[in-house]
Protein backbone atom coordinates (compact mmCIF):
# COMPACT_ATOMS: atom_id res chain seq x y z
CA UNK A 1 0.00 0.00 0.00
CA UNK A 2 1.53 3.30 -1.12
CA UNK A 3 0.91 6.95 -0.33
CA UNK A 4 1.77 10.40 -1.65
CA UNK A 5 4.61 10.56 0.91
CA UNK A 6 6.19 7.53 -0.77
CA UNK A 7 5.77 9.19 -4.19
CA UNK A 8 7.74 12.13 -2.78
CA UNK A 9 10.57 9.94 -1.49
CA UNK A 10 10.89 8.31 -4.91
CA UNK A 11 10.46 11.49 -6.97
CA UNK A 12 12.94 13.57 -4.99
CA UNK A 13 15.56 10.85 -5.51
CA UNK A 14 15.43 11.44 -9.27
CA UNK A 15 17.60 14.03 -11.06
CA UNK A 16 16.46 17.65 -11.32
CA UNK A 17 13.10 17.13 -9.62
CA UNK A 18 11.30 19.91 -7.81
CA UNK A 19 8.15 20.00 -5.75
CA UNK A 20 5.43 21.88 -7.57
CA UNK A 21 1.73 22.53 -7.72
CA UNK A 22 -0.94 21.89 -10.29
CA UNK A 23 -2.95 24.83 -11.55
CA UNK A 24 -5.57 24.42 -8.80
CA UNK A 25 -2.98 23.95 -6.05
CA UNK A 26 -2.74 20.18 -5.64
CA UNK A 27 0.79 18.88 -4.96
CA UNK A 28 2.91 17.69 -7.85
CA UNK A 29 6.49 16.84 -8.78
CA UNK A 30 8.11 18.45 -11.81
CA UNK A 31 11.16 17.77 -13.94
CA UNK A 32 12.37 20.70 -16.05
CA UNK A 33 9.06 22.48 -15.52
CA UNK A 34 6.85 19.52 -16.55
CA UNK A 35 4.70 17.62 -14.12
CA UNK A 36 5.39 13.92 -13.95
CA UNK A 37 3.51 13.05 -10.77
CA UNK A 38 0.41 14.78 -9.42
CA UNK A 39 -1.82 14.07 -6.46
CA UNK A 40 -5.59 13.98 -6.87
CA UNK A 41 -8.31 12.67 -4.60
CA UNK A 42 -11.38 10.51 -5.11
CA UNK A 43 -14.61 11.89 -3.65
CA UNK A 44 -14.19 9.47 -0.74
CA UNK A 45 -10.71 10.86 0.01
CA UNK A 46 -8.62 8.08 -1.56
CA UNK A 47 -5.32 9.35 -2.99
CA UNK A 48 -4.92 9.12 -6.76
CA UNK A 49 -1.62 9.47 -8.61
CA UNK A 50 -1.70 11.07 -12.06
CA UNK A 51 1.35 10.06 -14.09
CA UNK A 52 2.59 9.44 -17.62
CA UNK A 53 3.89 6.24 -19.13
CA UNK A 54 5.88 5.18 -22.15
CA UNK A 55 4.34 1.72 -21.90
CA UNK A 56 1.08 0.51 -23.39
CA UNK A 57 -1.59 2.12 -21.21
CA UNK A 58 -4.12 -0.63 -21.87
CA UNK A 59 -1.65 -3.34 -20.86
CA UNK A 60 -0.89 -1.45 -17.65
CA UNK A 61 -4.58 -1.14 -16.81
CA UNK A 62 -5.14 -4.83 -17.54
CA UNK A 63 -2.23 -5.75 -15.28
CA UNK A 64 -4.03 -4.27 -12.25
CA UNK A 65 -7.55 -3.01 -13.13
CA UNK A 66 -8.31 -2.31 -9.46
CA UNK A 67 -5.50 0.25 -9.37
CA UNK A 68 -5.20 1.86 -12.82
CA UNK A 69 -7.67 3.83 -14.88
CA UNK A 70 -7.92 6.43 -17.62
CA UNK A 71 -9.80 9.73 -17.50
CA UNK A 72 -10.87 10.68 -20.99
CA UNK A 73 -10.36 14.40 -20.29
CA UNK A 74 -6.63 13.67 -19.84
CA UNK A 75 -5.68 11.53 -22.86
CA UNK A 76 -1.92 11.54 -22.27
CA UNK A 77 -2.03 10.63 -18.56
CA UNK A 78 -2.95 7.58 -16.56
CA UNK A 79 -4.25 7.41 -12.99
CA UNK A 80 -3.77 4.97 -10.12
CA UNK A 81 -5.22 4.57 -6.66
CA UNK A 82 -2.12 4.87 -4.51
CA UNK A 83 -3.46 2.51 -1.86
CA UNK A 84 -3.68 -0.27 -4.46
CA UNK A 85 0.01 -0.09 -5.40
CA UNK A 86 2.97 -1.79 -3.80
CA UNK A 87 6.15 0.22 -3.27
CA UNK A 88 8.09 -1.56 -6.05
CA UNK A 89 5.26 -0.99 -8.53
CA UNK A 90 5.04 2.66 -7.46
CA UNK A 91 8.80 3.11 -7.90
CA UNK A 92 8.54 1.69 -11.42
CA UNK A 93 5.69 3.96 -12.55
CA UNK A 94 7.12 7.13 -10.97
CA UNK A 95 10.51 6.46 -12.57
CA UNK A 96 8.87 5.70 -15.92
CA UNK A 97 6.85 8.90 -15.71
CA UNK A 98 10.04 10.88 -14.99
CA UNK A 99 11.68 9.32 -18.05
CA UNK A 100 8.70 10.16 -20.26
CA UNK A 101 8.44 13.78 -19.13
CA UNK A 102 12.13 14.69 -18.64
CA UNK A 103 14.10 16.21 -21.52
CA UNK A 104 15.93 13.59 -23.59
CA UNK A 105 19.30 15.12 -22.69
CA UNK A 106 18.55 14.62 -18.99
CA UNK A 107 17.44 11.01 -19.45
CA UNK A 108 20.59 10.33 -21.50
CA UNK A 109 22.77 11.91 -18.80
CA UNK A 110 21.30 9.57 -16.17
CA UNK A 111 21.21 6.04 -17.60
CA UNK A 112 21.13 4.67 -14.04
CA UNK A 113 17.51 5.80 -13.75
CA UNK A 114 15.45 2.85 -14.87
Amino acid sequence: MSSWDEVGRIALGLPEVAEGQAHEGSPAYDVSGKQFARLRWEDDGREILQFWTGDDRNALIQSNPDAYFIVRAFPSAIFAYLGALGVDELREIVTDSWQVRAPKRLVKAHPEVS
